[in-house]
């Protein structure tokens, strides 16, 4: 140590013209080094694609998916599985580790799924190694701890992460899958329906009827003007079940009149009810059900 100080003490300009040059090699390099926010690499991961004709979501979900991501999982070295289930197909992703031999991976997840692809409901079952670099999108998959609803998860997703994903240089369009949307479920039964002479169809015209904004024009007075209108959109089940479909005759009658009507309620005749639509597909990570923003 004491010879190096020595050095530097003796030969100031020397020390003087190795230091500026390596700050010059460093500026050098700093100019023509690229910065890739996705950098090229490889990640070690293998798709399952699965074909089975026209079968809903749900059913190829406890058909094949939950004994696939099962196998699956169980491999050596697998970090993570996540399925994306649509009309008549499905799609497994099984991730490993970085430094996972992919052909021995391959081969030992191509020899677990041999049942299913031997499997008569199965059209085809092709597994396949992806380079992410080859498709110019980001899948991203989310789930929340406390908002087990997937329509409510849907909602969070579509107003808040999607609108600030778009709003970011570069993405063009953000698609979610595997959201469920609440819809009205109104069941009823044919005979209670034909002892009171109604049908389906006159129940949603009444529906469609009773359930809008009308405008009613406007109205002028000194010097200004209202907007008036009248508003009997339906929010709640409450609503809708106190809706009247048709009038029923009573059991009371009287010398001047052989019957009175009293009104029918929606709710008399059907079960109203909101609940979740069933999905075009389903996206799961980890056996868990998410939502796929792409």
């Amino acid at each position: 140590m004491r010879k190096i100080l020595q050095f530097v003490l003796k030969n100031p300009v020397t020390i003087s013209m190795i230091v500026l040059a390596t700050l010059l090699l460093g500026k050098i390099s700093y100019d023509r080094l690229s910065v890739d926010l996705l950098p090229n690499m490889n990640t070690p991961r293998l798709f399952v694609e699965l074909k089975a004709g026209e079968r809903p979501p749900e059913e190829i979900e406890k058909m094949f998916v939950e004994s696939m991501e099962s196998m699956a999982i169980r491999q050596s070295d697998v970090v993570q599985v996540s399925s994306v289930i649509r009309a008549g197909s499905a799609q497994l992703t099984v991730e490993y580790l970085q430094n996972k031999d992919m052909d021995g991976a391959f081969l030992d997840l191509q020899k677990v799924m041999t049942s299913f692809s031997q499997n008569p409901d199965v059209e085809s079952l092709n597994i396949t190694q992806h380079d992410p670099n080859m498709a110019p999108v980001m899948q991203i998959a989310l789930s929340h701890q406390s908002i087990t609803d997937m329509a409510e998860l849907r909602k969070m997703a579509d107003s808040y992460v999607r609108n600030e994903l778009i709003r970011l240089e570069g993405i063009a369009e953000v698609t979610l899958s595997g959201e469920e949307v609440s819809v009205l479920s109104i069941e009823t039964d044919p005979y209670t329906l034909s002892s009171f002479g109604i049908t389906m169809e006159e129940i949603a015209s009444k529906i469609e009827t009773n359930n809008q904004i009308i405008s009613g024009g406007t109205v002028s007075e000194l010097g200004l003007q209202y907007l008036v209108k009248s508003s009997s959109v339906f929010n709640t089940e409450s609503d809708f079940e106190k809706l009247i479909v048709t009038y029923k005759p009573t059991s009371e009658a009287t010398e001047e009149a052989t019957t009175q009507n009293a009104p029918l309620f929606l709710g008399e005749v059907a079960t109203v009810e909101f609940k979740n639509a069933q999905p075009d597909n389903i996206v799961r990570i980890n056996g868990k059900r998410c939502i796929g923003l792409s």
